[in-house]
């Protein structure tokens, strides 16, 4: 078991549920075991009065009034919540931070959250006290329009080799470098290939991917595990949309043909500022190495012009010779960890070759975009929720843990989340 890091203060008895703040100088509690440091009264500390220090990031002033304001709101209904329930066993904390920022299609939407972590209780098994752990497993999490670029179908990036496994190339898949190096990203939602979402990636399957969509039910994964003694976690998710509108749509074989004509231009000019830069550095030095570098880069550099002359043709050929019908399926592609067999094990065509469409195959994955007309929604107001993530981890063998998740499914307001997208 993951050792406990530990706080220097004690947990003492508190009568509500709610207390705040507790004596600088509280006798310690003593125990026998965990089940004594279980049912102590656990202590609750809001946003105002945080382990580490709030920051909302770089945004302009009023934005951070509009996000503070939502993220009081939020830690109001989730107090509401345990109106009537006894907090044991445990610290809990509030926090408010901002997320990773990013486009949903091209459409900018501020991402930040509302934390409560849970930090256990435990009896020391030297000093017989009542401790409070220092890291927390427990935590409820409720982000407002939270980033899914983790999710999407292709990364930021690639790499390659092409004639000799000594001489990779790691080209940026979302814009040249120029751009890169410029800032773009900061108010453009790059490539589109960047921005498509694949279901086994979101979802994992299509079940859990139309609850997503479609903001129903909830989806669940975790360690979990026969033995009542063994570390189990389990992380519950919900998503609160609108209920008029999906979150994606399909991507059709034409969008995704044409997404891969807009890379391969990408890639090309980026394989050829990632060949200048080699060329550059090896040119300083008389190494044996380095010599056999700068050959293997005349090969590559010859290898690669008739890649990417052949990659776009390919694709060319099928958006001009397809039928409509044929070109307005959705894209059905393999997924994204079986694309890239040859990254170690053989030469590459650069990355994101068009083999076929992977329809009725047993791997396989969708392909969908976000939805414009969905996050179109409060573009000019982009710290307003369009949608919400609410995740609950939580430990099924540990009565804090599990006392407060029961809580929580009980009496929750999912109903006043959805009032906030309106």
């Amino acid at each position: 078991m993951k050792k406990y890091l530990l706080l220097a203060f004690v947990c003492g008895a508190c009568g509500s549920a709610f207390a705040q703040n507790k004596p600088a100088a509280e006798a310690a509690v003593p125990c026998t075991d965990d089940a004594d440091a279980d049912r102590l009264p656990g202590h609750y500390y809001d946003h105002t009065q945080p382990k580490y220090p709030i920051s909302l990031g770089s945004y302009p002033a009023a934005d951070k009034a509009a996000m503070t304001k939502q993220l009081i709101a939020l830690e109001k209904l989730e107090e509401a919540s345990r109106k009537d329930f006894q907090l044991a066993g445990c610290v809990a904390r509030s926090h408010f931070s901002t997320l990773s920022k990013g486009f949903f299609g091209n459409y900018f939407h501020a991402s930040y959250g509302y934390q409560l972590s849970l930090y256990q209780n435990v009896c020391h098994v030297r000093e017989h006290v009542v401790k409070t752990v220092g890291e927390y497993r427990s935590v409820l999490r409720v982000d407002v329009n939270p980033p899914m670029s983790d999710r999407n179908f292709y990364s930021r990036s690639g790499d390659f080799y092409l004639s000799d496994k000594s001489v990779r190339y790691d080209i940026p898949a979302d814009a040249t470098y120029d751009k890169l190096n410029s800032g773009w990203l900061a108010t453009h939602a790059g490539s589109q290939i960047t921005l498509f979402v694949s279901q086994d990636q979101l979802g994992g399957n299509k079940e859990n991917f139309d609850k997503i969509n479609t903001g129903t039910g909830y989806t669940e994964d975790g360690r979990t595990s026969n033995d009542p003694k063994s570390y189990q976690l389990l992380t519950r998710v919900w998503y609160v949309t609108r209920p008029d509108k999906p979150l994606f749509l399909p991507i059709t074989r034409k969008a995704y043909l044409e997404a891969l004509l807009e890379f391969y231009e990408i890639e090309k000019v980026n394989f050829a500022q990632v060949m200048t830069w080699k060329i550059r550095d090896d040119s300083r030095s008389n190494s044996p190495e380095a010599r056999k570098r700068l050959a293997i880069y005349e090969v590559d550099k010859e290898a690669y012009r008739k890649i990417y002359e052949d990659k776009k043709e390919k694709v060319s050929r099928l958006l001009s010779s397809q039928p409509a019908e044929w070109l307005q399926k959705q894209a059905v592609v393999a997924p994204v960890r079986d694309l890239r067999p040859n990254d170690y094990n053989k030469p590459a065509n650069g990355l994101l070759d068009f083999e076929r469409f992977y329809d009725g195959e047993v791997k396989n994955t969708p392909l969908y975009q976000f939805n414009p007309e969905y996050f179109s929604l409060n573009a000019q107001q982009p710290v307003k929720p369009v949608f919400m993530r609410v995740q609950l981890r939580y430990e099924p063998t540990r009565g804090f843990s599990e006392r407060f998740f029961e809580n929580f499914l009980k009496n929750y307001d999912f109903g006043r989340l959805r009032e906030m997208l309106k």
